[in-house]
């Protein structure tokens, strides 16, 4: 798909915990990852952790064909966040990072975050995300997708910014972008 103003051509395909689990443990590994996903574990781990999920939807993003993001969706309602701010019904959640370092400023992702944003806000009214505090570059990245803060709270394994955005923001700050990927959506592309 590419998004509206975009020239960077990106796909979304499920992970296979078989096929991408190398990958996916690469980036899981690296320095400006391991603080944050605490999943800096051996290959086997990793393999197992995506073979494992459950209500969690992993992908992997690339850019004109190159693999450069993991992302995982899910709704709230089936995860353990619904219990910590107030769900509400619909609530779509996601988890994001970027594993070539070469890629952080380059403007991709944001892409990808935006192209993640419309993808759920197509599904709910809202689209939320929990970072660590102290995760600052994810804190502005977010801003500058157009979430807000919803507050803190202290989630067994961090304390997180629970951060949102509605449909109706969404809309206001990227428009066309819903519309582009409910297209490919449509046509039977990975979005």
């Amino acid at each position: 798909m590419t998004l509206p103003g975009a020239t960077v051509e990106l796909t979304f395909a499920p992970v296979r915990a078989g096929d991408d689990g190398e990958l996916v443990h690469d980036w899981m590994n690296r320095s400006h990852v391991v603080p944050w996903w605490q999943l800096g574990v051996p290959l086997e781990e990793i393999r197992g952790y995506l073979a494992g999920l459950t209500h969690l939807r992993p992908w992997l993003v690339s850019a004109h064909g190159t693999p450069f993001g993991y992302v995982e969706t899910y709704e709230v309602a089936a995860d353990p966040l619904a219990a910590y701010y107030p769900a509400q019904a619909g609530d779509q959640g996601f988890h994001l990072l970027v594993g070539p370092l070469s890629m952080i400023g380059t403007g991709v992702p944001r892409l990808m975050g935006r192209a993640v944003l419309a993808w759920l806000l197509n599904r709910g009214e809202r689209a939320v995300c929990e970072p660590d505090v102290r995760n600052g570059r994810m804190l502005a990245y977010c801003d500058r997708l157009g979430l807000s803060s919803l507050g803190e709270v202290d989630l067994p394994e961090k304390r997180a910014a629970v951060l949102a955005c509605t449909r109706a923001e969404f809309d206001a700050r990227w428009p066309g972008d819903r519309a582009a990927v409910s297209a490919v959506a449509s046509a039977g592309g990975a979005s």
